[in-house]
């Protein structure tokens, strides 16, 4: 047998490794396949997504191991090799942590898909979390592993984080801002948002800064430690439009001003479209200098702004016929003239 081993070239035994390691790699594609055909049937996804994580670690693996066998049994021939091993023989720690952090992204896109009642921010915020977690973990795992002490490495850690924290205040402010944000909640991906100084659609919950696209559709980057200082008023949380008006007739109106008033109520009481468990309200409020001014004041049932539009607008002109029925007018600034001969 060994004169069999040493008649066979190192090219000749590399070439028929790779002939196995490439039947293996094919193999395992077949059969990951018909689990993943079987599993699609199955009602639930998670399967599918954890098959689709794990494959290519596998197919990893089997390569790797291949090429650590092929690096032992040519050892004796080729002496660099024996050095090589004493690196790569940890290799199977990072393609597994490879393999549990792509099992971790497969659990995300599931609950993601799946739609449940958490919050896709805090379902994409703990997926990261956890993965920085393996990964920090695995690190101080395998540097343990080379000799190093791991006491040492989080003391070293503890002062340099003191450093880094004075160095890169802002930046934590941020990541801590960006943390405050998923907590709480006060917007989330979708909604509408607006303060003094912006105003649009949030896209994008990030580590440090936030994306929000402006009614003009310009991008705008917000670092996540402004909202801890500054309101934030998230109106797609609304629950109903408001309609707030004020409407002035004539002076010589005053005698009509409150059956209108009284009519206009009891029409907005009767609207399918107005909100009756909110305020409602009509009455006089103030004589303008070319007006006697009284307020409409009502909640619609919709939040969307089109709809809202519309309600208002059949409204408007409701009142409008109901001031013209008594024979008075909406008022317009006027200025009388006396003239003395």
């Amino acid at each position: 047998m060994n004169d069999v081993l040493q008649n066979i070239t190192i090219y000749q035994s590399i070439g028929a490794l790779f002939v196995v390691a490439f039947t293996a790699h094919l193999t395992l594609s077949f059969i990951f396949n018909s689990i993943a055909k079987h599993a699609r049937k199955t009602k639930n996804q998670l399967d599918d997504h954890l098959i689709k994580a794990i494959l290519p670690p596998l197919k990893m693996l089997i390569w790797f191991g291949l090429i650590f066998l092929s690096i032992n049994v040519f050892t004796d021939q080729v002496k660099i090799l024996a050095s090589v091993i004493t690196y790569i023989d940890i290799m199977p720690i990072f393609i597994i942590t490879w393999g549990v952090v792509r099992m971790v992204s497969g659990i995300e896109a599931y609950l993601i898909e799946k739609n449940i009642h958490i919050n896709n921010d805090s379902i994409r915020l703990f997926s990261r979390l956890a993965k920085i977690l393996i990964i920090i973990a695995i690190a101080l795992g395998v540097a343990q592993y080379l000799g190093f002490s791991i006491s040492g490495l989080l003391t070293f850690g503890g002062v340099g984080g003191i450093v880094m924290g004075f160095a890169a205040k802002d930046m934590l402010s941020n990541i801590f801002g960006g943390l405050m944000i998923q907590m709480d909640k006060p917007f989330s991906t979708g909604d509408w948002i607006r303060s003094d100084k912006f105003e649009g659609t949030v896209e994008k919950i990030g580590w440090r800064i936030t994306r929000i696209r402006t009614f003009s559709k310009n991008p705008v980057y917000i670092p996540n430690s402004i909202f801890t200082t500054i309101p934030i008023e998230t109106p797609s949380r609304m629950t109903n439009r408001r309609i707030k008006e004020v409407i002035g007739i004539r002076y010589n109106d005053i005698e009509q001003l409150p059956i209108i008033m009284s009519e206009i109520e009891q029409m907005l009481k009767e609207y399918v479209d107005i909100d009756h468990s909110q305020p409602l309200r009509v009455y006089f409020n103030h004589f303008n200098a070319s007006s006697l001014d009284f307020n409409v004041y009502a909640f619609t049932k919709t939040v969307n702004k089109t709809t809202y539009q519309k309600v208002k607008e059949k409204i408007l002109l409701s009142i409008a016929q109901i001031i013209t029925k008594h024979k008075a007018e909406i008022a317009y600034p006027t200025q009388t003239l006396y003239i003395q001969k």
